[in-house]
């Protein structure tokens, strides 16, 4: 409790709350309470956009309200100009001018009115910067430039300046390219270090062929795109160099440094010694990145992102002025401030760099510069090891001042901090440790797109596994997520959203933020003013009365998600390299499927990982079975023998002998230390005729997979199922009371598969996260160490399955009987005419419409039916064919629906139906004769947009800044069914 009690002391409230829960096992009861009636913990965020300011009071109060109204728990104030292709958005007040403050305050005081919290990004655009930041407090490039002179002799003249993109020929992906060819004079040059050489071994210092090829990536000077696999990003810096024959490297030790006889001007006077040497002048320029879509009078320089110069300017000149307008809110309503995405190309370089270079690796860089340029020194060996130690001395950097200096700023004023700090970048190839990075923030966050754009890779998201795991290993509650990013226009419903949300979640995301909700001013009209990326989820859209359906149906997923612990069988070490990068979640070949793993990096295995009774767990609760490392004979020293200590203690540990360290820091009395230290544990474990060793209490092995170490220690998959009947995914948490696994149908198909999981002795409940329902599932096998059922899935169907009651003896049967859900018979179906009542404001006819049979309204030939957007109702009136119906449950099939309907029977409201399978319970409505059936359907903007395209403006129904592309096509729409009432031939178990 000492951790709990300094905790209290540093962190807000809320904070305190959440760092409890992570100790605290959630009792069965707070399960179900919060899964019948979500949190605010556990619902979602939305990201609020003002954009050019052009908002109001009124349009405020009114989105806030619908925000409260649909059960969402914030929003995330983002304030920009218009981007992404869309069209011209008009000019509100000026940022921070008084007007501009008047609306910020009114909007934390609603939101403190209504229970909303709120956090601000600290920028207008993204990532972070303004008109406050300086040229030397923005991001920076370094430049090489030579020059040969020939002793003895006294110089006394300027050095030459380098060119302005000297090393950075190849940069060219998205942002970059506007800025890299800036001249030299507009880029604060400033000097680093100024070194001579003799230039007699300046041919054989050359890097060539294959190695030269590898330079910028090592140096963090090439310019990828942000689609990038983390493979294709981590490999080329870790490509070894190896010694090539004609090899003449520099000496360090004949590295003269003449920093010191440099003058402002560059003006260098030296008594040249006999011979010819060869000048290096090394500085840095900014690189003259500003920041994204900011508003035009608070545009400016991107911060530096290596040196705490940077933030503390912008923490200062606007972090402080938002504080002091929030006044008695700050901490209270606004909780956090929030960082975008890093999208800033590469920086690499800091005024303060050789300084913070010489703290984290312990060594003076100085002699090793001329590696930057294509040279060797001592071997290629010793440049690659410079090389590594340059990159690990970046994303420490970048880590520490930059994230970490955010969180203490933030934290000081009594604020979190929400950072999406790794990625998907702008550039694939910027130095970051991005577990290290998202470790600093208390609300870790990463982004996911919809399937239309490329940051979804073979099937899965780019980085929310990374965020997920970052959460885990650090001890975070939630794992955040910009989502459902798309370049789309009103294209999406909740029935498309849903599985894009599921794979999140099955990926470890447990806190969803809409991308993106606009601020509204109802009298722009609708759709209204929209950004050019994103889903657009405001009260503009057609479907938003509608839409606390799909927001309570994440926040029950939420709540549970966010209960107990991820379990994780296995836990990869990811090496120490810069960059180092999560791969998007997949299954490990080491592995197989069935089970789940997390990912660490160095910072966590050596201050955070430990063992007991043979699990190394962390200090926040998660534990695991194994620790598997990277295939490398490379090993820092105080990695080894923090593994040398968790084997010795009871951890199971998977990966080859390390033969060589990879940095000069102690070189090269680290390579020594390091063979003692692999030779204690690894012993004659060699990985081909002995593959395990034990030491200690704990075991080494190599040669082995984490799938045949698991089974031989009797470890079944945590979850495995018929893969002949269905494609399902899964996600397992535990809470010390209970075990709570989300399983996902990935078929748009109607799927029965039988589900082994790996928890023995209690009751198998089935909990519904759209409609908020739970039961037991009676049918089952309860096995020795795994109970297995038969689960029934419609289309992209999720389900929790949920264990905390013990097994009664008379429990536990065959998982085959059918009993667990039930079947259904035809009673009769709804065909013949229906009377269809459209809303003229929208196009429609002015009185009902008789529809024969339900046909898409794209098929009519009135047009104002052909172009409709928004809400239809259905009305028909039926009698029951069979009276006898009434004895038993009776549902209602509205077959195939475009996009969502709410169905109301006899004036009683059942609800909305908006996902599979489309199907809802009539049975407490329903009467032998005159049945009246009501159905609302709502459909998307695009018909009414493209109805409007080529209208006079004058006649145009619909307002928006957003034009369709010219081939955009009429999207179905309306109920097309068949409409069938069901009987349940067995009923539903209760």
């Amino acid at each position: 409790m000492r951790a709990i009690r300094e905790y209290n002391l540093t962190l807000p409230v809320a904070a305190l709350v959440a760092f409890l829960a992570l100790f605290l096992p959630a009792r069965a009861d707070d399960l179900e309470s919060g899964f019948r009636s979500p949190p605010d913990a556990s619902r979602p965020s939305t990201f609020w956009w003002w954009f050019n300011s052009y908002v109001s009071k009124e349009g405020i109060t009114r989105d806030l309200e619908q925000f409260r109204a649909k059960g969402l728990a914030g929003v995330v104030l983002i304030n920009t100009s218009t981007g992404f292709g869309s069209g011209p958005i008009p000019k509100g007040p000026e940022f921070l001018s008084p007007e501009w403050r008047a609306l910020y305050r009114h909007a934390l005081q609603e939101a403190d009115r209504l229970g909303l919290e709120v956090g601000v990004n600290l920028s207008t655009g993204w990532c972070m910067g303004g008109p406050w930041i300086k040229p030397e407090n923005s991001g920076r490039w370094f430049l090489q430039s030579s020059l040969a002179v020939e002793g003895p002799a006294k110089l006394d003249r300027v050095l030459p300046l380098p060119g302005n993109r000297s090393g950075y020929d190849n940069a060219g992906q998205l942002f970059v390219k506007n800025y890299v060819n800036l001249p030299l004079a507009q880029l604060d040059y400033r000097d680093s270090a100024i070194i001579a050489f003799p230039e007699a071994d300046e041919a054989g210092a050359q890097l060539g062929g294959e190695r030269s090829q590898l330079l910028a990536a090592k140096s963090n000077r090439l310019d990828a795109s942000s689609h990038a696999r983390a493979e294709e990003v981590m490999g080329p810096p870790l490509s070894p160099w190896s010694t090539s024959p004609g090899d003449r490297p520099l000496r360090a030790a004949g590295v003269v440094d003449l920093t010191h006889k440099v003058d402002a001007q560059g003006r260098l006077q030296w008594d040249v010694p006999p011979g010819r040497w060869t000048l290096l002048r090394t500085g840095h320029r900014m690189t003259g990145a500003r920041t994204a879509y900011a508003l035009p009078e608070a545009e400016g320089l991107e911060i530096d992102w290596l040196n705490e110069a940077g933030v503390e300017a912008q923490f200062e000149h606007l972090g402080k002025i938002l504080l002091a307008e929030a006044g008695p809110l700050a901490g209270k309503t606004l909780r956090y401030f929030h960082e975008d995405s890093f999208e800033d190309g590469f920086p690499n370089w800091t005024a303060t760099f050789i300084e913070k270079f010489k703290r984290y690796r312990g060594y003076d860089p100085t002699p090793y510069l001329p590696v930057f340029s294509g040279r060797l020194v001592e071997s290629a060996e010793i440049s690659d090891r410079f090389l590594y130690d340059y990159r690990r001395t970046v994303a420490d950097s970048m880590a520490d001042a930059h994230y970490g200096r955010f969180a203490e700023l933030c934290r000081a004023a009594g604020l979190e901090v929400q950072n999406e700090s790794a990625g998907p970048s702008w550039s694939g190839t910027m130095c970051m440790d991005t577990l290290k990075n998202l470790g600093r923030s208390d609300r870790p966050m990463g982004e996911f797109w919809q399937d239309n754009y490329r940051f979804v890779q073979d099937g899965q998201n780019q980085v929310t596994k990374m965020i997920a795991t970052a959460a885990h290993i650090y001890g975070k509650r939630t794992a955040s997520a910009e989502a459902f990013t798309t370049f789309a226009h009103w294209s999406d419903d909740p029935e498309a959203l849903k599985p894009i949300a599921d794979r999140a979640f099955c990926e470890g995301i447990n806190r969803i933020v809409f991308h993106t909700s606009t601020a509204t001013r109802p009298e722009d009209g609708k759709p209204g003013y929209e950004y050019g990326a994103g889903t657009h989820f405001n009260p503009n859209i057609t479907w938003w009365e509608q839409a606390g359906a799909f927001v309570d149906y994440l926040s029950r997923c939420q709540h549970l998600l966010q209960a107990g612990r991820f379990v994780a069988d296995v836990l990869y070490y990811n090496g120490d390299g810069a960059p180092n990068i999560v791969p998007a979640r997949h299954v490990p070949a080491d592995l197989g499927p069935g089970y789940d793993y997390d990912v660490c990096n160095t910072e966590v295995l050596l201050t955070r990982l430990a063992v007991k009774d043979g699990r190394l767990v962390l200090p926040d609760g998660m534990s695991y079975r194994l620790l598997v490392l990277p295939d490398s004979a490379h090993m820092p020293v105080d990695v080894a023998a923090k593994l040398r200590e968790l084997v010795r203690a009871g951890a199971s540990v998977i990966g080859p002998r390390p033969r060589q360290t990879p940095g000069l820091t102690d070189f090269p009395r680290c390579d020594e230390k390091l063979r003692a230290i692999a030779a204690d544990v690894w012993g004659d474990c060699d990985g081909v005729s002995k593959t395990e060793a034990r030491v200690g209490r704990g075991r080494i092995f190599w040669g082995k997979t984490a799938r045949e170490i698991l089974a031989a220690d009797h470890v079944s998959p945590d979850f495995h199922y018929d893969e002949q009947a269905g494609s399902l995914d899964f996600i397992h948490r535990s809470t010390g009371g209970a075990d709570l696994y989300f399983v996902v149908n990935r078929n748009a198909r109607a799927d029965r598969v039988t589900c082994t999981f790996r928890v023995a002795g209690r009751q198998p409940e089935l909990w519904d996260p759209v409609s908020g329902t739970l039961r037991a599932l009676p049918d089952f096998i309860s096995g020795t160490d795994a109970t297995t059922v038969a689960l029934d899935f419609a289309p992209h169907q999720s389900w929790f399955v949920v264990f905390r009651q013990p097994v009664t003896p008379e429990q536990g049967r065959s998982p085959s009987s059918g009993a667990n859900f039930p079947t259904y018979a035809a009673l009769q179906t709804l065909a013949g005419p229906w009377t269809v009542q459209f809303d003229p404001k929208w196009g429609g006819p002015a009185a009902a419409v008789e529809f024969p049979s339900l046909i898409d309204w794209v098929r009519h030939p009135h047009e104002g039916i052909r172009y409709y957007s928004g809400t239809a109702t259905y009305r028909k009136r039926f009698d029951l064919a069979d009276d006898a119906a009434l004895a038993g449950p009776i549902f209602l099939d509205l077959g195939i629906v475009e996009n969502l309907a709410v169905v109301r029977l006899n004036g009683v409201n059942l609800g909305p139906v908006w996902t599979a399978p489309w199907r809802v319970e009539i049975t407490r409505a329903a009467q032998p004769r005159g049945n009246l059936l009501e159905i609302d359907v709502v459909n998307l903007w695009p018909n009414r947009l493209i109805g409007d395209k080529y209208l006079p403006r004058a006649q145009r129904l619909t307002r928006t800044n957003i034009p369709l592309k010219d081939d955009a096509r009429l999207l179905p729409s309306g109920l097309l069914g068949p409409v069938t009432l069901l009987r349940a031939a067995t009923e539903t178990p209760r």
